[in-house]
């Protein structure tokens, strides 16, 4: 190794190892926040760009200074660490693996130091002019998602003779028994939702209910009337990609011709038997742009989504924010949560499935799995978005009771605007007034403070009425609206209404309620009885 003198200030006509350093991190910051402005589609004229720039620009001059500091002995040893940090920022490694880059480019530092900066600087040069040069070429991606389905419908099918069904799934939407569980603080919001389906037409469920907490485990046992192979592996990623799947499948073969429209927390596109199907990305940074959120927020929103990308910055942010939590007894956001905007996105989605009913016509099946009214809660029952201090997650820290009064005014904004004006485009064309209309949750709310676990003991009924409680409501023109009574797992709905040729609304036989509890790695490992909600107040 060079002695320090040399490591410091070089020889003539060479920069310092600190402005390296500098110049490293900062180009680096740069580059990553070009490719995610680039894939997101964000506008990069925009007054908080140049705020997280300057943030970055901070960043730079901080690890510059913490390097000059550890100099003679451990600079090396910094410099790895900072080309570890930006390598986990833009590709996605396990610790493991990030642990080693940064042994390894410490021991490159620690031969040639100046080379292992330059060659970061230059590697991530190349990133930033290539992600530059995209979106000053306006190579923005498309604003129709390419079709992903491979199992691909016949062309000619289309069965005109029966009318369109749509089946929007509203992710933890809360089935009407549970708005009104004990130790609950929903206010009128079961009320509300019960007068707003029952004016449109519906037949909703009370007591309908999920098998499972997550998606990933529910949406395949209810698209497969319970018969989908449950869980035997880790699905603590939320991704998995399902066998062919009985409603699908039953579609097809009555002609009718489906399109889906979801994240891919499941994939529905290379198994299916399909028209078009596309994934997107469920929590789009682009949907901060005109949110009305300020410069600072919508500054913060794009540095806290940079800082999940990195496993360990989250390590270290995570152990630094419940430390301080702890220490001041703070109800404050935890800063893993704060790069979620899915129920902006959700709600943008959800507009644009309503514009594209205009054009709906009959043998169509449209499925859109929409991440609302999901946490975070960002929005006034207005669908106003709140300054990012005042939102919320459903698993705290702020008190249940908070949680709980948040979910139900996104969830108002849901269906009083966004399902409102849904309704009234679907009635603007003959198809439209004639389609089959599903709307349903995949799962409850969870506004708890741990989700119910196979290993945990005594989960009370709180916990597993809000969590497993799940909204389901059909409307079949010609069949009137009414409150059907009794108690029904979604896979027993959905198999009802096949049974019917998806002509009728389901009528299940009562069976007892229960779910299933999972382990910390989302396998469903043990069935419960789901205790009864509260009556509700007044009921007979």
């Amino acid at each position: 190794m060079k002695d320090a003198t040399e490591t410091e200030t070089g020889t003539p006509g060479h920069w310092p190892v600190t402005a390296l350093v500098f110049v490293a991190v900062t180009t680096g910051l740069a580059a990553i926040l070009a490719n995610l402005l680039n894939f997101n589609d964000y506008p990069i004229a925009r007054p908080e760009i140049a705020l997280v720039l300057l943030a970055m620009v901070l960043a730079g001059a901080t690890a510059a200074a913490i390097h000059r500091l550890a100099q003679p002995r451990l600079g090396f040893a910094f410099t790895g660490l900072y080309v570890a940090v930006l390598i986990d920022l833009g590709v996605n490694f396990d610790r493991m693996v990030i642990l080693g880059i940064a042994a390894l480019a410490a021991l490159a530092a620690w031969f040639g130091e100046r080379i292992v900066l330059k060659m970061t600087t230059a590697t991530f040069a190349s990133v930033l002019l290539f992600q530059s040069t995209d979106m000053a070429m306006g190579n923005a991606p498309p604003s129709s998602l390419p079709n992903k389905a491979e199992r691909l419908q016949v062309k000619s099918a289309g069965n005109e003779q029966r009318p369109p069904i749509i089946h929007l799934v509203l992710d933890s939407y809360m089935g009407l028994d549970g708005m009104t569980a004990p130790d609950t603080n929903f206010g009128d919001l079961r009320r509300q939702q019960e007068q707003f389906y029952l004016n449109h037409g519906f037949q909703i469920y009370p007591g309908s209910y999920s098998r499972h907490s997550k998606t990933v485990n529910s949406l395949p046992e209810f698209l497969s009337y319970g018969t989908a192979r449950r869980a035997t592996a880790s699905r603590n990623v939320q991704h998995d990609v399902v066998a062919p799947l009985g409603y699908f499948v039953d579609l097809d073969r009555l002609g009718y011709r489906t399109s889906v429209l979801s994240p891919a927390v499941v994939d529905l596109c290379p198994n299916q038997p399909l028209t078009t199907c596309n994934n997107y990305n469920r929590s789009s940074l682009a949907d901060l742009d005109g949110s009305g959120l300020s410069v600072g927020d919508r500054a913060r929103m794009i540095g806290m989504t940079m800082m999940e990308f990195s496993v360990l910055a989250v390590l270290v942010t995570a152990s630094v924010d419940y430390n301080l939590a702890d220490m001041t007894g703070s109800t404050g956001r935890h800063s893993f949560n704060r790069a979620k905007v899915l129920s902006l996105t959700g709600l943008r989605l959800l507009d644009d499935v309503t514009r594209d009913l205009a054009t709906l016509r009959r043998g169509e099946v449209r499925f859109v799995h929409l991440l609302v009214p999901h946490d975070p809660m960002i929005l006034d029952a207005n669908c106003k978005v709140l300054p990012e201090a005042d939102w919320i997650d459903e698993h705290g820290p702020a008190p249940l009771a908070e949680r709980d009064a948040a979910y139900a005014r996104q969830t108002s904004c849901v269906t009083e605007v966004g399902l409102k004006e849904f309704m009234a485009a679907l009635n603007q064309t003959e198809a439209g007034r004639s389609a089959i209309v599903i709307i349903q949750g995949d799962h409850g709310a969870r506004t708890v403070d741990h989700l119910p676990f196979a290993e945990t003991p005594d989960v009370d009924a709180r916990s597993l009425i809000v969590t497993y409680s799940a909204f389901f409501a059909i409307r079949v023109p010609g069949q009137p609206a009414a409150s059907v009574s009794g108690r029904f797992a979604l896979d027993e709905l959905m198999g009802g209404f096949a049974a019917s040729g998806f002509t009728a609304a389901p009528r299940p036989a009562p069976k007892p309620a229960e779910v299933f509890l999972m382990d910390n790695k989302w396998v469903p490992l043990k069935r419960v009885a789901l205790p009864p909600s509260a009556p509700r107040p007044g009921a007979r």
